[in-house]
């Protein structure tokens, strides 16, 4: 795993189990420098339709699928293209109630390329973003 510089975008994924069981949520902050900007807040119960899409961010940065476990204390060091695509997912995915379209909108997501994952992003946390978002879901999900 490389050593990001000072001023490379990178992401905090950190795991939040629930008190009983192997179940849990996670949070997302998004970190250039010493600048930190919440992303996503994912509860347990909705943590269950991004568990995919965060063993491949975890994987991607270059952690081993094992080190995914309520018990984990340290957060996650994610990379640019990794981190991006789990901040888009979510962000894309959260207000979709049909499970099919989620997932078909989730693995679309996951077949961008890194400079299409991160056009979308740049669009969706902007002044319009809920609108880059709508256009993103209709993009992606042909219904």
């Amino acid at each position: 795993m490389s050593v990001p510089s000072t001023r490379e975008r990178r992401f905090v994924l950190q795991l939040l189990p629930i008190a009983q069981g192997d179940g849990w949520g996670f949070t997302l902050a998004e970190t250039i420098g010493e600048r930190v900007q919440p992303v996503a807040r994912v509860s347990p119960t909705q943590a269950v339709c991004y568990r995919r899409a965060v063993v491949h961010a975890v994987v991607a940065s270059g952690y081993q699928p094992t080190a995914i476990s309520p018990r984990r204390c340290r957060p996650f060091n994610l990379a640019q293209a990794p981190g991006v695509r789990l901040a888009l997912t979510v962000a894309a995915a959260a207000p979709i109630t049909r499970p099919a379209r989620r997932q078909v909108i989730t693995e679309a997501i996951g077949a961008l390329t890194a400079e299409e994952a991160l056009y979308w992003y740049a669009q969706s946390i902007g002044p319009t973003g809920n609108r880059a978002l709508r256009a993103l879901r209709l993009l992606l999900a042909d219904d």
